[in-house]
C-alpha cells in the first residue's frame, strides 16, 4: 500500500505545466553536463562566472541565513507534499517502485538528494524545494537539460525549481519573516506540523468539490473538505492522519463506507492492508492509523478503495486526471470480452481514438490506473483484442 502510495509522487512530478518537462527530467532524464558545471558553481560560490567559449549556464544563487526551509510554502496552499528520500529510498522495495529498472540515470540523480517539498498554490503556481548534497550536479543537470533553471540557497545543498513567478514569490517568503501557523491556511500550517514528525513521506491537501472537477463525479469521498496522510516506514510501518467533512453526517456515511471496504476486501482476500485500520470520529473530523507488515499490500489500493483516495488526492494536481479506475477492474478484461462486460459504464476514459478503413470497427481507449499508470483497451467490432497491461 505504501509503496503504491509513492506513485502519487511521479505524476505529480510528470507535469509540464508548470514545471516544464519534471518527469523527463527527475524520473529518467540524463545528467547534463552544464548542469554538473551550474552546480559547482553554486558550490565554489562562483554564480554567473562563464568560461570564455563555454555553454555552461550560469548557476543562480541566493544567499539565505537560515535553514528553515518550509518558509517557502505557500500560505495559502491548496497541496503540499514532503518525502524523505534518505530513508524512503534505503527500501529496495520503494527504490524499485519509484523508479523501476530503466531509471537508471534518475535513480543516481536522487542519490543526491536528502528532502524534498512540494508546494501548490493553484495551476500554475508549483514549486519544489529539495536539500541534499548536489555538487556532483545531476539532479540539477537534469533540470537544465529540460530547461527550467534552479536557484539555489546559499550553496549546493538547498534549491528551487519551478516556474520563475512562484520561485521569486518562495524566494521572498524565505528572506521574510516566518508566518504564524495562525496566520496560515490549513495546508501550510498542517504541513509544517508533519515536516516536524517523523513521517518519512506527507500529503496535506484541500480537495476540490466535485462541482469544480470536470468528470469527477460524486464518489464516497466528495464531501471531504481537508485531508492531511502521513506514513512511517523505518521500524514498523504505519500510517495516520485526518480527514474534515463537509457535515458530521458526511462524516458518518464515509465511515460506513470505509468499514464497508475494509469487510469486502477481509471477505475476498481474507487479509488486506486495511485490517488495521482505526477510525476515530468526532462531529466532521475522521481520524484514522494503521499499522504493521500489512501495509506493504497494495490491494486495497487496487480495490474500490483505490480510485476514491486516488480522486481525493489528486485533485489538485495541475493536469491529473479527475477519475481512476480500479486496478482490480482493468485487470479482469480480457481479449474476447465484448465491450458491454469488459468496459464499466461508470469508468471515465482520458480518450477514445476510432480506426478507420479497417475491416472491423477498431476503438482504443485509454484509462487511468488509480496508483498506477496509464492504460489502453482496444477493440476490434465491439470485441476486446488488446487488453490492458498493468
Amino acid at each position: 500500500m505504501l509503496g503504491s502510495m509513492l506513485l502519487l509522487i511521479a505524476p505529480l512530478l510528470a507535469q509540464d505545466v508548470p514545471v516544464p518537462n519534471i518527469a523527463a527530467g527527475l524520473l529518467g532524464g540524463r545528467p547534463s553536463t552544464t548542469g554538473t558545471a551550474g552546480a559547482q558553481a553554486a558550490a565554489n560560490g562562483t554564480a554567473g562566472v562563464r568560461r570564455p567559449g563555454s555553454a555552461a549556464p550560469k548557476a543562480r544563487v541566493v544567499a539565505l541565513g537560515h535553514t528553515d526551509f518550509l518558509r517557502f510554502l505557500h500560505p495559502n496552499a491548496q497541496m503540499a507534499i514532503g518525502m524523505d528520500f534518505q530513508k524512503v529510498f534505503r527500501m529496495a522495495e520503494m527504490m524499485g517502485i519509484a523508479f523501476g529498472e530503466r531509471n537508471t540515470n534518475a535513480l543516481g540523480a536522487f542519490q543526491e538528494v536528502d528532502h524534498l517539498w512540494l508546494s501548490i498554490g493553484g495551476p500554475r503556481d508549483v514549486v519544489m524545494l529539495m536539500t541534499g548534497h548536489f555538487e556532483k550536479g545531476q539532479v540539477a543537470g537534469m533540470f537544465y537539460s529540460q530547461g527550467s533553471s534552479p536557484v539555489f540557497l546559499g550553496g549546493a545543498q538547498a534549491m528551487l525549481v519551478g516556474p520563475e513567478p512562484s520561485i521569486r514569490a518562495a524566494l521572498a517568503r524565505l528572506q521574510a519573516p516566518p508566518v504564524a501557523d495562525a496566520n496560515a491556511g490549513w495546508v501550510a500550517a498542517r504541513a509544517r506540523g508533519m515536516a516536524a514528525s517523523d513521517h518519512e513521506l506527507w500529503v496535506v491537501v484541500e480537495p476540490q468539490p466535485p462541482a469544480a472537477v470536470p468528470g469527477a463525479g460524486a464518489g464516497p469521498l466528495a464531501g471531504a473538505r481537508e485531508f492531511a496522510f502521513g506514513a512511517k516506514l523505518a521500524g514498523e510501518m504505519s500510517i495516520d492522519g485526518e480527514l474534515e467533512a463537509a457535515s458530521p453526517e458526511r462524516a458518518t456515511e464515509i465511515s460506513t463506507w470505509v468499514q464497508a471496504m475494509k469487510d469486502g476486501l477481509k471477505l475476498k482476500n481474507g487479509d488486506s492492508a486495511l485490517d488495521t485500520l482505526a477510525i476515530d470520529k468526532g462531529g466532521a473530523t475522521l481520524r484514522f492509523s494503521a499499522k504493521g507488515s500489512q501495509l506493504a499490500n497494495s490491494q486495497a489500493l487496487h480495490s474500490e478503495f483505490g480510485p476514491e483516495l486516488y480522486s481525493l488526492i489528486t485533485a489538485r494536481i495541475p493536469g491529473a486526471p479527475a477519475r481512476a479506475v480500479a486496478q482490480d477492474k482493468l485487470k479482469a478484461v480480457k481479449a474476447g470480452m465484448p465491450r458491454e462486460e469488459a468496459l464499466g459504464p461508470a469508468w471515465s476514459p482520458l480518450s477514445v481514438t476510432f480506426g478507420s478503413g479497417l475491416e472491423l470497427p477498431r476503438e482504443t481507449w485509454l484509462y487511468q490506473a488509480a496508483f498506477g499508470k496509464q492504460v489502453t483497451v482496444r477493440l476490434d467490432g465491439g470485441v476486446v483484442t488488446v487488453a490492458p497491461v498493468l
